[in-house]
């Protein structure tokens, strides 16, 4: 009889064994899940970033353009008024000797080449202007696409201090009996309890709730006073934040579920939802035989 109980007992622990094992392996690939997708969006902002760095470059490249062609611009009109003032003495002096011909013809001559040299300044004006536009439509082009990149910079950033926000870990499930002391079982009529226990940043514990679906498809949720947990502080436990942002180290606390049920427990297979500011934060399972 003692062997056959010792089998029993043997058998269970064994049982108990590969159940937490296989609740390892699953928290596991949640978590490897949680880090490639950290990892994708971090990659992004640095691309971001960098695009943004070679905008603003761009930007003060087109500046010192526009800073050269006004000065340009305005070398040109002093040009121009010193022409205008050429040719107004010009025809004066035409004017005054019109007596001479050989004087008349020399400032007639002067007269036509001061007019080319306006037309020309006047040409490479009008060309300079419209060069400046084109600078400004292209400055102001970079300016509007740096102000996209730095928004999606921000929901970027946003993004990842949320994913970084909700986190957790070192999630443990075991289906107990007992009075005074938990020992752990397996079989879904000799249940009494099932306890849970994980780590979450000391931010999230005000807003933290809860969700079980029976085998039946039944959910309980915590209105039915059948669900309760406390938090705790655990000093080992400092979770390093990985936002480019704030850099500083995140106190974590150890949330300890425990899901009484008011009828006894069926077999099969009963998972649990860790919900956060409506949004669901985890997920596990236990079955019981």
């Amino acid at each position: 009889m003692e062997n056959r109980n010792m089998k029993i007992i043997l058998g269970g622990c064994a049982a108990l064994a590969v159940i937490l094992l296989i609740g390892l392996l699953i928290a596991l690939g949640a978590v490897k899940k949680t880090n490639n997708k950290l990892n994708e969006e971090q990659l992004r902002y640095e691309k971001l970033m960098a695009e943004k760095t070679q905008a603003d470059a761009d930007i003060a490249k087109l500046k010192s353009d526009l800073e050269a062609l006004n000065t340009k611009l305005n070398e040109n009109g002093k040009l121009l008024e010193e022409t205008n003032n050429k040719l107004a003495a010009a025809e004066r002096r035409a004017r005054a000797l019109a007596g001479e011909s050989a004087a008349l013809k020399a400032c007639r001559t002067e007269t036509e080449d001061l007019k080319k040299a306006k037309a020309d300044l006047e040409s490479e004006a009008a060309s300079l202007r419209s060069e400046y536009d084109k600078l400004m439509a292209k400055s102001n082009e970079l300016q509007k696409n740096n102000e996209l990149l730095e928004q999606e910079k921000k929901q970027l950033a946003a993004k990842l201090d949320e994913l970084m926000l909700f986190d957790t870990d070192n999630i443990m499930v075991t289906a107990v009996r007992g009075k005074k002391t938990d020992k752990p079982v397996i079989c879904a009529v000799r249940t009494k309890r099932i306890n849970m226990s994980f780590d979450v940043p000391k931010t999230l514990t005000d807003d933290i709730s809860f969700r079980i679906k029976t085998p039946s498809g039944q959910t309980v949720t915590a209105e039915s006073g059948e669900i309760k947990w406390n938090v705790s502080f655990n000093t080992a436990n400092l979770t390093a934040s990985l936002s480019p942002f704030t850099g500083e180290f995140e106190e974590s606390r150890q949330v300890n579920l425990t899901y009484t049920p008011k009828e006894k427990l069926t077999t099969g297979v009963y998972s649990i939802e860790l919900i956060c500011r409506n949004k669901t934060i985890g997920n596990c399972r236990i079955r019981l035989r």
